[in-house]
């Protein structure tokens, strides 16, 4: 057995367990929207569980790297255990009833779980198999590395490398998706307000319209949810208090699945926008649950998208700030300056 050249297998899986540990170091509301979201067992979804697994993945990954012996066996074991909860995990949520957006590896891979999801995961549980299979040869990947020992099946631990990478980082196709609606920033920092698309919708009584007409009465503030997604719970919640203390704009939940499927429908004013083709998802990159965007009655975009269970309502409460300075005076976003927001998630 060439175990010099599946050495790599340890390596790769390191790589991959410090990208996931940064991501989610980096972006600490997501993680925890996933647990729920995930709906990982009680014990295991406390505060100190979500905030310390990047520390553990962290520790695993110099275990993999530069143990050998016992050691080095006991962190081949932990691999496999991990990676395999987290198959488990992802292999579970495609049978829950609402799409589940997936931050296993922080922000640098975000997008709903799906089938290339669960082969990603697949091929990461193999890896570590073979990284447990080289931990009980003795030497640690860094011993071997040192001795020099590179023979040419290095070359297919490097395809290995690539095929990871691959799964791993690139983002599904629909979160990659963006229009030409889609905010930007200036290098100064301004934010720059693209058209409202006229985009078809269908509301909750079931009529059908756009958004751009649908703005042009009022502005709107848009606020992307899903019933089964445990950190849209409390945006939720929140809804009928921001109606009011927001009466210049209609807020509305958008949801994706048809009128009258599930509680969120809402058939008397505002009534609830539904995407089930993902139309405004895909047109404003909005990359999960709960996001919210504001919509200017001048037809353009004012604000967002943002995306998280704490940007959303620290973007609510941004607006509400905003417009307080500006009555009795203004009663809509037309004439106003837009929210000073540039695309967050």
């Amino acid at each position: 057995m060439p175990t010099d050249a599946l050495a790599i297998a340890p390596v790769i899986l390191a790589v991959v367990l410090v990208v996931s540990a940064v991501g989610k170091l980096r972006s600490p509301s997501a993680s925890a929207d996933a647990f729920r979201d995930l709906r990982v067992p009680a014990p295991l979804s406390g505060t100190f569980a979500v905030e310390a697994l990047p520390w553990g993945e962290l520790l695993l990954a110099v275990a993999l790297v530069l143990f050998g012996g016992l050691a080095g066996t006991l962190a081949g074991v932990a691999a496999v255990l991990l990676f395999t909860a987290y198959l488990v995990l992802v292999v579970r949520a495609t049978g829950f009833d609402e799409e589940v957006d997936c931050a296993c590896f922080g922000e640098f891979a975000p997008g709903r779980i799906s089938r290339r999801t669960v082969v990603r995961n697949t091929w990461l549980v193999a890896l570590a198999l073979v990284a447990l299979g080289v931990s009980t040869q003795g030497s640690s990947v860094a011993s071997r590395v040192a001795e020099g020992q590179l023979p040419w099946w290095w070359l297919l631990g490097a395809a290995a490398a690539s095929l990871t990478v691959l799964l791993v980082v690139r983002r599904p196709v629909a979160a990659d998706v963006r229009d030409t609606t889609a905010p930007l920033a200036h290098e100064d920092g301004d934010y720059l307000r693209s058209r409202t698309p006229a985009l078809p919708v269908t509301l909750g009584d079931g009529s059908e319209t756009d958004l751009r007409q649908l703005s042009a009465a009022r502005a709107q503030l848009l606020l992307f949810v899903s019933e089964g997604c445990g950190s849209c719970a409390d945006v939720i919640a929140a809804t009928p208090g921001w109606r009011e203390e927001l009466p210049e704009l209609d807020v509305r939940h958008v949801v994706e699945v048809l009128p009258g499927v599930g509680v969120l429908t809402r058939s008397d004013s505002p009534q609830s926008v539904h995407d089930p083709a993902h139309r405004l998802w895909e047109s404003f990159g909005v990359r999960g649950t709960p996001s919210a965007i504001l919509l200017g009655a001048d037809g353009l975009l004012a604000g967002g998208p943002v995306t998280g269970g704490e940007l959303v309502p620290g973007f609510v409460a941004d607006i509400a700030a905003e417009l307080r300075e500006h009555r009795p005076s203004a009663a809509s976003l037309d004439e106003r300056s837009p929210v000073d927001h540039a695309p967050r998630s």
